[in-house]
């Protein structure tokens, strides 16, 4: 009886040895992929522009270069600004600050900037088209219905300004979903559509609004 209790426990003892094996070689292979798309983006940021727009930011909303003083160390607006200026393709830049940093460059700026500057830092990305694929201005439309409102006829998404393949969320039948902000033509299942640019109070934070597309044919304009 004692050798079978003991061939149990034995048994046990080396199961468990395997699977804690087994789950340090996962992390050190998660772990060691990690550093080395780390590494890669670091070994192109002479180059990838997207990666020193994404130093840039940090380095104006963590002046101190230490992680853990973030919040308290000061932000330089300018140089935010100045950046933004200059960012084509906010989703990659968003990409290479995730990977270098470890968190999510919208969560930080909304943590460091007031909604009035956030807000600026958006429209300065729009106007110049952070997604080149995707028309950041109104195209057609007609200019008495701006500032009217749009609501849904249907269940309808809200798709992301700068990644239209993106949904926000999804606004029910009747819902006044926001203002009206111009038209815009954009392939998002695979043929051409028409959309409204829509203003609408961001679902987190109501004291200010961020731009969606949503299908022209599941609203109205009134």
């Amino acid at each position: 009886m004692e050798d079978r209790l003991q061939k149990a426990n034995d048994g046990a003892y080396n199961n468990l040895l395997i699977v804690a094996l087994t789950l340090l070689a996962v992390y050190l292979v998660v772990s060691g992929f990690s550093k080395s798309k780390k590494q890669t983006y670091l070994d192109t940021a002479g180059t990838d522009t997207n990666t020193q727009q994404a130093q840039a930011l940090r380095d104006a909303m963590n002046r101190s270069g230490v992680g853990m003083l973030m919040s308290v160390d000061g932000t330089d607006v300018d140089l935010i600004f100045q950046t933004a200026q200059q960012i084509k393709d906010y989703s990659a830049v968003a990409d290479s600050y995730r990977v270098l940093y470890g968190s999510e460059l919208t969560l930080d700026l909304q943590s460091e900037l007031s909604r009035t500057d956030l807000q600026k830092f958006y429209d300065i990305i729009y106007k110049r088209g952070s997604n080149p694929t995707v028309p950041t201005t109104p195209t057609g439309g007609t200019s008495s219905n701006y500032t009217k409102q749009v609501k849904a006829k249907q269940t309808v998404n809200l798709r992301v300004f700068d990644k239209p393949q993106n949904i926000l969320r999804q606004a029910k039948a009747g819902e006044v979903i926001g203002t009206y902000d111009g038209e815009a033509d954009l392939t998002v299942t695979g043929k051409k559509e028409r959309f409204v640019i829509v203003k609408t109070p961001h679902w987190f934070d109501f004291l200010y609004d961020v731009k969606v597309y949503v299908h022209k044919g599941s609203v109205t304009i009134s």
